[in-house]
């Protein structure tokens, strides 16, 4: 199946699923051994375009290439999109931009996300309304990381769809959450995962009359994607509930369908019990790992393809680096890729922690009051794709109460 975006007036050909991949270049601040850190921005740094500095940075962020682009708050509650590469910071889109085909510039963000020489992000602005979760519309856009003008792919007001939220863009290859109704109550939620097939329109692959694995049809979708060299991950929800989802799969460009990894019927590795949901999955196209929770709602970091090859990379049996107990438990979401496994840690009660398993060996990055930048970590987080070769992005909160945006060398 293929399908093209005109984000220049020419179209570029790619494949849904069979995607290209992007060799990730080297960023200039890798040198040396073990991991080290260079600051994108934090809530110091004044806002290109905006007002004063960022005061709040969003959960979505995007890495690839050596090129960075996330979602970001200024000081006088505006927002944006910005791009970081080769040291220097520039807006790609704000409050100040102009929706395409409209008089309205836009009010609001949800996901951006980076695909070789393009950003694709979802966005809102004050309308005639039919949007999911935003009083107003909703759309998917485009344009080039370099700058240029903003391209429509599919708004509420150029196709019968009203919602969008949650995507992923690899090799040219456009995923979105999305539909026209919410599923439930929670505007993560989603009725279908949907594929651009050119301007203005797009191809729903999978919705709520979709066969599952499990049983049924599916219920909806959570807005985290992950598209990967031969496949698409996604997740279902588990209906008005937030951080939690019933099960993972992966739909692969072999004609079989969505294929199981895991979900509630599925028995835990080394236990006699069944998961009772999940939180957090990332792929690199081949094994998925994830954060399961059991019964009593301890949670641990699994990895696998499927519910009989399924296999335990960190519980409360392993030891956390640098400390003399083991892991209470896992926060979410992850990142993988390359056989390393990026997660967040918690022991000891209030004690956490970012942390790398790969091979079997699980090393920290940051810890709880641990200095960076001269200034005491209290927690730092992962994003699910946000890991690109040996270049990791992380946000970090510091105890005096200032946040940042790091790229770290792994």
């Amino acid at each position: 199946m293929r399908f093209g975006i005109d984000f220049e007036g020419k179209w570029l050909s790619l494949v849904v699923i069979t995607v290209l991949l992007i060799v990730a270049q080297e960023p200039a601040y890798c040198q040396g051994p073990g991991p080290t850190f260079a600051k994108i921005a934090d809530t110091q740094t004044a806002v290109p375009g905006g007002t004063g500095t960022f005061a709040l940075f969003a959960d979505s962020r995007a890495i690839e290439g050596g090129k960075v682009a996330f979602v970001g708050f200024d000081s006088g509650s505006g927002s944006g999109i910005y791009g970081y590469q080769a040291g220097a910071l520039s807006v790609l889109v704000d409050t100040q931009t102009v929706v395409p085909g409209t008089a309205n510039t836009f009010s609001t963000f949800f996901d951006v996300s980076i695909g070789g020489a393009f950003i694709a992000f979802t966005g809102g602005w004050p309308g005639p309304g039919g949007g999911c979760s935003f009083a107003g519309s909703e759309g998917l856009f485009g344009l080039r990381f370099s700058g240029g003008p903003v391209r429509a792919v599919a708004t509420s007001l150029s196709t019968s769809k009203n919602c969008f939220h949650g995507l992923d863009f690899a090799g040219n290859a456009i995923a979105v959450a999305g539909g026209v109704n919410s599923v439930d109550v929670i505007h993560n939620h989603s009725e279908s995962v949907m594929v651009a097939r050119n301007i203005n329109s797009l191809n729903v692959f999978l919705d709520t009359t979709t066969p599952s694995p499990s049983g049924g049809t599916f219920v909806g979708f959570d807005q985290d994607l992950a598209i990967e060299g031969n496949g698409i991950l996604f997740t279902e929800i588990i209906p008005n509930t937030f951080g939690a989802v019933a099960g993972i799969y992966v739909l692969r460009n072999d004609g079989l369908g969505p294929r199981l990894v895991a979900d509630q019927a599925t028995q835990i590795p080394g236990s006699a019990g069944l998961f009772k949901n999940f939180a957090g999955a990332d792929w690199d196209g081949t094994e998925v790992a994830f954060v399961g929770r059991n019964s009593g709602n301890a949670s641990a970091l699994y990895a696998g393809t499927m519910p009989s090859d399924l296999r335990v990379v960190v519980d409360n049996s392993t030891p956390v680096p640098g400390e003399v107990v083991n892991f209470g438990g896992l926060s979410n979401p992850i990142a993988s890729e390359g056989g390393v496994i990026v997660f967040s840690g918690f022991w000891s009660g209030s004690r956490t922690g970012l942390f790398t398993e790969e091979a079997g060996v699980v090393s920290a990055l940051l810890k709880k009051d641990d200095l960076l930048d001269g200034r005491a970590v209290d927690q730092a987080f992962c994003r699910h794709q946000n890991k690109d070769g040996n270049a990791l992005l992380i946000e970090v909160r510091f105890q005096d109460q200032t946040r940042g945006l790091y790229l770290v060398n792994l």
